[in-house]
Formats: C-alpha cells, structure tokens, sequence
C-alpha cells in the first residue's frame, strides 16, 4: 500500500539562469543552518514561530511522549480561537462532503475525490504536476525525465532520493508536534476517541466529531493510492500540513524553474493542498500554514548564493533549454515563451479542472481562474483577525523567488511586484508570518512590469499577463523621437534650417511641390486627390482593403464593415496605439509645407536661402473635410497651420496598421506595404507634408508594431486575428471557388500579381504605374528615399533591429529560420546606408519588408543564408549543397531595382571558400566595384533601447495624438 501522510517533503525553488544572478543575501526568517552541505549555507526557516499566530487559538500540551496513550493531540481552544476554528470545521466538512459525494469526472479520468487519493501519494511529483504544464509541455516533461535529460530539474523535483531533494532541507514534523493539534477526522467509531481526546482537550463549544467522510482509496494497475487514515494510531499531528508543505514547495519551486508557467504551476499546487481538506486529513487552517512554511522554504533556498549558483540556476537552464528545444523542433516557436503562447499552456489549453467548492467557486479555465483559485486558497473565506489595511510586509530574501522571472529587475524592484501582488493583511496566520501569508506568487508570476526610461522606477505593476514581463516607457523624449534625431541635422526646431540641412530641405521642398501639383491636375479633384481624402480619413478598412486585390479585397472589407473580423479590429486599433508622434512633433517643430516658413508659431526662423512658403495647391475637400464621423465639415489646412509637420502623424497611423495587417497577413505583404506607402505619400498629395515626414512616420509606424509585438499579450492578440482573418478569406475562397487554401486563392485570383492592387498614379518619385508585385516592390523602394542622396556614409555594414524579426513570425515558409537567420533576411533585403534619417533610426531606416515578405531565400547545409531573392510570388526558403554557386543576395533593393545575383552586396559569385561570408551584405550596392571583404552582419539591435521601450506608454501617447480624431497629423 503507498499512502501518504508522514513523508513531508519540501519542494524548493530554482532560480534564474544567468550567471549575473549570483549575489542577494540570505532570508530573515532562518533559524538553523542546513544540516547537509549539500545545501550550501542555507538556513531553514523556523516554521513555528513563522505560524505562532496559532497559539493565539490553541494551546497545546507540550509533546514529551507522542503517542496516542502520552501526549499527542492533546491541548485547548482558547477564547479566541473558537470562531476561528470553528469556520476551520466548518469548510473541511463542506469541502470534504462535497468532494466525496460528486462521481462528476473532473479531468475525463477521475473525480475530485479520487485526485486528491492520488495527491496523497505525493511519491510520484510528474504525475500530480504534469497537466499544471498542459498536455504537450507536460509530456515533454515526462519524456525528458524518463530519458535523464533533465537530470539536475529530476534530483531537484522528482527524485527525493537524491542528495539535494527538497524532501531533505526541511519538513513540518517539529512544527506539527509543537502545536499538537488534532486530525478533523478523529471519531469514537473509527480511532477510539474524539477530538476531545476522552476527554483530555477543552473543544471550547467546538463539535467533538465532525462529519468526515472517509474517501476510498483508489487503486490503479495494483497499485493503491491515497490515504489509510493511520494518523491517530502513528500520530502525525494536523497543524500545519506537511503534505501541503511537499505540494506548494515543488509547484513553486517547478515555477521558478519554468516561470512561463508560474500562475498554472502554484494553482495546481494550491489545488493539492486543498485535496489534503478533500480527503479530511486536514483542515484549510493546516493547508494554509503548509503555503507559508513552503514559501519560507524556498526563500531560504534561493537566497543562499552557493546553491543557487550549484544546483538552481543549472536546473532552470537545463529545464528551459530542454522544453525551447522540443517546442522548436514541433514547430511551436524557438523559446519556451512563444511556444506557451502558441500552445495556449498559459490559457484554456494549459492546467484546467471543473470543480468548484466553497472557496473556489469557479473551475480553473484559463490563466486568470487558476489565478483566482489560487488566491481564494490563500484566505479560505476566513474574516480577517488583525488589521486590515496595513502596508505590505515582503519577506527579506523573498524577492529571489522572482530571479527567473524577472531577472533584469533589481532586488528592490522584484519586491515591488511581491508587495503589489499581496492580499490585505490581516487573515488568520499573518501576524506571525513575515509577509509569507500575504505574498501572492501565482499573481506575481503574471506581472508586467513597467518601468521609467531610466529603469530604476517602476511607473506600473499589472498582474493576469500571459507572461511575466519588463517593459520601459519613455518620458519628455520617447522612442520614436529617438529614432528621428537625424532630422535635428538639417532643421532645429525655433531657430530653422542648418547648412547642412539646406540642401536636403531644398530637395524636400521640391518633391513636396511636384508631387502635390501634379496630383491636384487643373481642380484639385483628381483620382490621385480624392484617394488622399480618403486615405486622412484614417480608416484602415478603406486604405487597406484594395491592397489585397479586387476579390480578396472586397471580402475583407465587407467583413470588416459588418463587424465580421472583430479581433483583427480589435488588433488593428491596438496596432494604432503603439506609435504616437506627438512628442516628437512637440520637439521637431518644422512648419507645414503651404505655412509661413519663417514665421512661425510666434518665432522667426532661418530659412537659410530655402522658400519661405511653397507653391502648395490646396485640396478643396480638405478645405471642406468630411472625418465621416458625422460631424461639420472642417479646414484641415487651417487646423493643422501651427501643428509641427515632422514626422507625419497620418503616416505613422498608415504604417501601424500596414505593418499590423501584413504581419498577419504576410502573404499579401508585399502589397500591404505598398498601399501604406501609397497613403503616406498622399499627404504630399494634399500638400500638408514633405517627403522627410514621410518617411519618419514610416520608421515610427513600422518601429511602433514591432516594439508591441514584444508583449505576449499583444502576439496573442496577432495570433488570434491571423486565425480569425485568414479562416474568414479562406472560407469565402472555397465558396466561390477561388482555391480550397488562402495561397491557392491569393494565386488564382492574382492578388499577388497582376490582379492585385494597382494604381496609375506617378511622380517623380514612384516613376512607373503598379501593375504587380515587382512594380509594387519598386514602388515602395522607392518611397524608403524618396531620391535623396546620402548624406552619410553608404555601404554600411546592415544594421537589423532586434524587434523586427517579431514582424516575420507569421511567413510560414520563415517559420523554422532562427533569430540569426531571420536577421540575415531583413538585412540582405536592406536598402544601403547613408539616406537621411539612417544615422538615428537604429536600422528602421532601411529594413525594406515588402522585399522580405516576397523573398525566396537560400541556405548553405549549414543553415546560413547565402542568397535572398525578393519579389517572389511568395516567401520560400531552400538549402543548397556546399558546391553550389550562390550568386549574390539579390536582395538589395535600392531605388526599387532587384539585381538578382549581380548584385555587389556580398555576392560576387566568388569561389565556395567565400561563399559562406557573403550572406549579409545586403546594404552595399555600390556601382560595380567588386566586393572582396564581405561584411557580417554587425549592428543587430545592439542600440534599440527607445524600440524596447514599452508598449504601455507609447500606448498611452499614442491614444491623445492619434486616435482623437486624428486632427493632428
């Protein structure tokens, strides 16, 4: 028989990972040290005083002789404590009755009851933890340990034989017997006796006998699991629960290994402490002292600098590289987060149950339920016994419980998230407890945390995430202001034009006025005009739809009009939020086109021999402009005369849901790209913005989506919108007999050639009509520089943005290219160096996505990308033999020509000793001068800080300038 009640085992945490994590000092709550070096230094927390609020309720009779006939069990209820315990009796026999009369099947195998029976036999921890990872993860798990490749998470989790088992730090044992409180399933009937212990313990007005019902045991394959209620005749006193101890010890110590799962992982460690009231073993007071003695535990673990360095760290690298490993060869994304996502281990595809009891009175259905259980289990409805509303107490050392989570908080900061998660003070056992009863760790595991620009102040806590995370937010200069810098090179805002920015502005000026003439025709009524009336509407539906072509394009916007696409909505209007340029207006102050030039918002500024207003034809319907939002018409001419031109706000709207619709609609990309750079185009069309605005609300709407992209929550929100958009077209296309799949559709349709989206419009920037994809690619090439020259320094080593690879996550041929090779995509698609606005833009300046979203890419045998071939049908990806000549990249793209493989970036058809160096030189397209130093790929990201800078504040600054009727833009 394999019963459960004695074996205390504690489970311990493991921390994060990285090397940089080896300091933090020791718990405060430690009384002795380990007893074994394999420990290292770590000092066991005194689990008596930590629970002495006890006392205040019972006073036991002082252990000397434990056995039934001596002392065991044997003590008093105070005054004080009977409406304590009395609530204590009451929720053990609700929950217990409950559970053992519902034959429901909670997870389509067992009932409540006879969960908690394979609970008690807490000798075999995959079993109890393996769905808290949900099904694939968990199996994942379970094959690893089976093949000991997880032997370091195995001695530290699973085998309580090994030297360093939690099981031997510490257990309840001396802590059971100082509080000597008896079992709630004592009867006359069964042991012999009641709780009164014939008559030796003063109950107080307590019930003698409650109304246990014992729950069966439970056996499988011959084996039998659960308990034999044994407690009385070899006495294991109830207070507090050892098992719960064991259970909460591996749940949040497998959390901190795995703290992608750390919400799923200490509710279903709540779950089994709750199972020890289920089964009548214990009472919710034990299982909640079992909680605060594990927590304690662990801290004391983690907080020791030689075992967290030994034996955690080691642990969660082991665990996290096994899993990331697994999820990238089944095609569920290169990391243990995407692959949680993807999975929906983190929602209604990870740990779920249906029951419910007094306490937990939701099933577990997703991330917030198994949150909520967790937190109910904290208190078990008891009333609060001291005071309510006190300041949050963070046990000193508790912090390290977050090191995996948020390793790149300081200690101050993680205890920051621990005091925000806590539940109010107050409840039974806090007193006593240091801050363990109140910290809520399957809360904290689901923080996001987000932090000023400087990283030392937290600005927000939220809790319910999809994962734990750490974003920053700009303050007075924001990211996108950041990236634009350069401008400050040709214009400063209150003094005007610099020397070395007149000739740039002269070009400027001159595009400015060509395009805008040639658009207006004789009445400003052109086709060309009224699309740009249309496109400052900000109506992504309208401006987006003909990208995808007549067919496709008409299916999503009737679906879009009819509210049939609501997540890819709700997507979009989260796409708009996460570039505002309102701050960067506010510092760049250049005066709209058709202005005063030189005066200008009550300065004189220096033209510098530049015109003083240009020769603007004013579109009349936006003299007259209709929002079609209902209301009087406006002159958006005389609305935007004192709002800063650079960069243009309608541009950055136009890209943030370009971007956003391509990256879940990569298929048609190329031509998605396009039409956004159609519509920041038609700001000069109507005369209220320059070429050099246009192409800074390109870098901020691109850099904006791909910064937002970071957040879980937001990739899921992608990831649900692909779903729902790419099922809804599909369905049209079967019905109308277009293909049976979205690229069987795109092709017969030709939405991806010459059916696709097109226009007639030319200037002398975009100097041919788009007709198909290769002239939608030169158009948009085009448009990345609008024919400047290079003010900086061309044939640049790429510079990739890390974000940007978020922007490619849904090209399903990219889907199995590394982090690297994906880089090496964006960077040999590339535009060259030196344009203006490069220098500041991080990269953004020149990461051309309509060649990548159309690019046929080559590998070597040894994964590198050798060639890149944009202006494909669709994306692909090949390897080729060693022996093979690869050509060049024929991924530069500048000024819209695609030279195949002549092109000098890399791929000078040299011999197979260089093939594999040439990759990445997808900037350099220099005349014909050979290429005989290959470049690498160099400045990936390296200086992104404004880009990682958080989608919580852009949010916040892009509401105000953006989505408020967009009057400013």
């Amino acid at each position: 028989m394999n019963t459960t009640s004695r074996k205390s085992t504690v489970v311990k945490g493991a921390v994060a990972g990285i090397a940089a994590l080896a300091m933090l000092l020791t718990g405060g709550v430690a009384a002795n040290a380990a007893e074994s070096s394999a420990f290292g230094n770590a000092v066991k927390p005194d689990i008596t005083g930590l629970l002495s609020q006890y006392y205040d309720w019972w006073t036991p009779k002082k252990v000397v002789n434990n056995t039934p006939e001596g002392d065991a069990f044997r003590g008093n209820v105070t005054d004080a404590g009977t409406s304590v315990l009395d609530q204590n009796d009451k929720t053990v026999v609700t929950i217990n009755n409950k559970a053992a009369s519902d034959t429901t099947k909670v997870d389509g195998k067992y009932t409540q009851a006879e969960r908690a029976a394979l609970d008690a036999s807490d000798g075999d921890a995959l079993r109890i933890y393996k769905d808290a990872f949900g099904p694939v993860i968990g199996q994942y798990v379970a094959d690893g340990l089976a093949q000991g490749k997880l032997p370091k998470t195995n001695d530290l989790v699973f085998n309580n034989d090994s030297d360093i088992a939690f099981a031997k730090f510490v257990g309840t044992g001396s802590a059971k017997k100082d509080f000597n409180y008896p079992r709630p399933y004592f009867s006359v009937d069964k042991e012999g006796v009641d709780r009164t212990l014939g008559g030796s313990n003063n109950l107080n007005g307590l019930a003698s006998t409650l109304n246990i019902k014992r729950i069966p045991l439970i056996t499988i394959d011959g084996q039998e699991y659960g308990e034999d209620y044994t407690d009385y005749q070899e006495p294991s006193q109830s207070f507090p629960s050892g098992h719960t101890t064991k259970t909460y010890n591996r749940g949040i110590g497998l959390a901190t290994l795995l703290p992608e799962l750390g919400p799923e992982l200490a509710a279903r460690a709540a779950e089994g402490g709750n199972n020890r009231v289920v089964l009548g073993v214990h009472y919710p007071m034990d299982v909640i002292g079992g909680r605060i003695s594990a927590t304690a535990s662990l801290t004391a673990l983690w907080s020791d600098p030689t075992f967290r360095t030994n034996e955690l760290l080691p642990a969660h690298d082991e665990l996290e590289n096994y899993i990331a490993s697994r999820c990238a060869a089944d095609g569920y994304g290169d990391t243990v987060a995407k692959c949680v996502d993807k999975l929906g281990a983190n929602d209604d595809k990870g740990y779920v149950n249906t029951f419910t009891d007094a306490v937990s009175t939701e099933p577990v259905t997703d991330r917030e339920s198994a949150i909520d259980a967790y937190t109910a289990r904290m208190t078990y409805g008891f009333k609060q016994v001291s005071a309510a509303g006190q300041a949050p107490v963070v046990p000193d050392g508790a912090e390290n419980l977050l090191l995996t989570a948020f390793p790149t908080l300081t200690d101050d900061q993680r205890k920051a998230v621990l005091a925000a998660s806590e539940i109010d003070s107050g409840y039974p056992l806090d007193a006593s407890s240091e801050g363990f009863q109140r910290i809520n760790l399957a809360k904290a595991f689901s923080a996001k945390v987000t932090l000023d620009e400087s990283g030392k102040t937290i600005t927000a806590i939220s809790f319910g995430n999809s994962a734990p995370t750490v974003v920053k937010t700009p303050s007075s200069k924001d990211a996108i202001t950041n990236l634009l810098t350069d401008f400050n090179k040709y214009f400063v805002a209150g003094v005007g034009v610099t020397d070395e920015g007149k000739s740039v502005l002269e070009h400027d000026d001159e595009l400015t006025e060509s395009i805008n003439n040639k658009a207006f025709g004789t009445d400003g009524k052109t086709e060309q005009d009224q699309r740009a009336l249309s496109d400052a509407q900000m109506n992504s539906t309208n401006t987006l739809y003909d990208a995808l072509g007549p067919v496709l394009g008409k299916y999503y916007k009737d679906a879009a009009d009819a509210g049939k696409l609501p997540q890819t909505e709700a997507y979009l209007e989260k796409m708009d939020e996460s570039a505002s340029t309102s701050v960067a207006k506010a510092t760049y102050q250049h005066p709209r086109p058709y202005v005063d030039r030189v005066n200008f918002n009550g300065t004189t500024l220096n033209m510098n021999g530049t015109k003083q207003t240009l020769n603007i034809k004013k579109v009349p319907g936006y003299e007259n402009f209709d929002w079609g939002d209902g209301e009087p018409l406006d002159n958006e001419y005389d609305g935007l005369y004192n709002s800063g031109s650079f960069p243009s706000g309608h541009t950055t709207y136009a890209f943030t849901q370009g971007v956003g619709l391509a990256n879940i609609l990569p298929e048609l990309g190329t031509e998605i790209m396009t039409r956004v750079s159609e519509a920041g185009n038609n700001r000069i069309v109507l005369g209220v913005h320059y070429p050099l605005d246009i192409m800074g609300g390109h870098i901020a709407g691109q850099s904006g989506v791909a910064a937002a992209l970071n957040d879980p929550d937001t990739q899921k929100q992608a990831a649900d919108a692909r779903t729902e958009l790419v099922n809804y077209l599909t369905a049209q296309c079967k019905a109308d007999k277009h293909g049976d799949t979205l690229e069987d559709c795109i092709t017969n349709t030709g939405a991806n050639a010459n059916k696709g989206y097109t226009n007639e419009f030319t200037d002398d920037v975009s100097k041919a009509p788009v007709t198909d994809r290769a002239s939608a690619l030169t158009a948009y090439t085009a448009r990345m520089t609008y024919g400047f020259e290079q003010t900086g320094k061309a044939g640049q080593a790429p510079v990739v943005p890390d974000d940007a690879v978020n922007l490619l996550s849904n090209v399903a041929a990219f889907r199995n290219l590394t982090v690297d090779q994906k880089k090496a995509v964006i960077a040999a698609s590339e535009i060259d160096s030196g344009y203006p606005l490069d220098a500041s833009s991080e990269g953004w300046g020149r990461v051309n996505l309509a060649a990548v979203y159309s690019s046929k890419v080559t590998l070597d045998k040894a994964g590198k990308v050798v060639k890149v071939e944009p202006g494909q049908a669709q994306a692909s990806v090949v390897t080729v033999s060693d022996n093979t000549n690869h050509g060049g990249n024929g991924g530069n793209t500048n000024g819209g020509n695609t030279n195949g493989g002549n092109t000098n970036n890399g791929g000078q058809n040299q011999q197979n000793n260089n093939q594999n160096n040439n990759q990445n030189n997808g900037g350099d397209n220099q005349a014909n001068k050979p290429n005989t130093t290959p470049k690498k790929l160099a400045n990936t990201g390296a200086n992104v800080s404004g880009i990682v800078i958080a989608l919580a504040a852009l949010a916040v600054a892009g509401g105000a300038a953006v989505m408020l009727r967009k009057r400013n833009a």
